[in-house]
């Protein structure tokens, strides 16, 4: 049986398993539209769906309409696809990047008592790039908390240090179910191009993600699990991840996660992995920190086994309505020493504008 086949019945079996009991009601601890604001600026949209229909925060009657119509939930039976979304949005870029050319980290790689330069033009190079982001996306609501979306994004940025350029597209389809007791269910396919100046990469994918939201005497919580299979020119990689996301009282937003990735023979890609990431106000600024470690393994490079750690801290800060910002920092220890390094990029994520 193939790997995306052995996860689709491991996902079948656990979903089978999971309890259908109603949950306790979670303890309202949310007082104020501001603090509703500040803790789920980057909560999924099925966890800050389930909290304030369990907690009904005062001030959140509007954003819970948005998310019964973005969800599926005022879809009139008999009626057919009725349009739940359809939007085109705009967004000016503006980073810096650790990489913009898609190119070698070192300079050199050392090889027994051979020490071999890397040339020029193959080392990355880092600096600011602007551009914008082309968006559109389209919805219906097929049923009762059920919706397919059609959605898609263009973003062309240029580097004007080095006089480069790189494109990234993706256009996704999805069909996101609500089942019964707070279960959910998406089936989704897509593509993505990413280009840049040594190169493109070309990726098809399937996912399926099953969710489960329940409610504890320490808050809301949303279970999910998730199989992706990817398709690449040069190879094909099933994936699994197992995730808990959570509202805890007073404390904030903290999300985990543990991945495992198929070992593809000749390509560096993720082997398994683990996440988490906590989000509150801080001095009345909505606050994410995320930490992260991964294992990359499967290259072969000059008869060696290549395996790569890699450590990534991020930091998030609502500064504005209009305005976010995200530093990362990535510390990647590989056996080859040509790999090693520290990478540190800046995101800020301006005011996008839909109409």
């Amino acid at each position: 049986m193939p790997a995306l086949g052995r996860i689709l019945v491991l996902l079948a079996l656990v979903m089978s398993l999971v309890p259908v009991a109603r949950p306790a009601r979670a303890q309202a601890t949310l007082n104020t539209l501001r603090d509703f604001q500040d803790t789920f600026f980057s909560v999924s949209p099925r966890l800050l769906f389930y909290t304030l229909v369990e907690t009904r925060p005062p001030g959140t009657d509007r954003t819970l309409a948005v998310l019964m119509q973005g969800l599926g939930f005022l879809h009139k039976q008999g009626q057919g696809p009725q349009p739940a979304w359809n939007f085109t949005s705009v967004q000016p870029v503006l980073r810096y990047e650790p990489n913009i050319n898609g190119g070698l980290p070192g300079d050199q790689i050392e090889i027994g008592s051979l020490i071999f330069q890397i040339d020029e033009d193959s080392q990355a190079v880092s600096g600011p790039v602007v551009g914008a982001e082309l968006g559109k996306s389209i919805g219906w609501s097929v049923g009762t908390g059920q919706t397919l979306s059609v959605s898609g994004t263009v973003e062309l940025v240029y580097s004007p240090d080095y006089k480069i350029t790189q494109t990234n597209a993706n256009l996704q389809t999805c069909l996101r179910s609500y089942l019964e007791q707070w279960r959910f269910l998406d089936i989704c396919g897509g593509a993505i191009y990413e280009q840049e100046d040594l190169g493109e990469a070309n990726t098809q994918y399937l996912s399926a993600n099953y969710a489960k939201a329940f409610s504890s005497g320490a808050g809301t919580h949303l279970a999910n699990i998730f199989v992706l299979q990817e398709f690449q020119d040069r190879y094909e990689k099933a994936s699994l991840s197992l995730g808990l996301e959570s509202y805890l009282n007073d404390f904030g937003v903290v999300t985990g996660r543990v991945a495992w990735g198929q070992k593809i023979e000749g390509e560096n890609t993720l082997l398994y992995g683990a996440y988490v990431n906590y989000g509150r106000p801080v001095l009345g600024v909505g606050t994410n920190i995320g930490l992260s470690w991964e294992r990359e393994g499967g290259d072969v490079l000059f008869g060696s086994d290549r395996s790569d750690d890699v450590i990534t801290l991020d930091l998030t800060a609502q500064i504005s309505p209009t305005l976010s910002a995200t530093l990362s920092i990535e510390n990647r220890q590989s056996s080859i020493d040509l790999f090693d390094g520290t990478a540190i990029s800046l995101d800020l994520n301006l005011l996008r504008m839909r109409f």
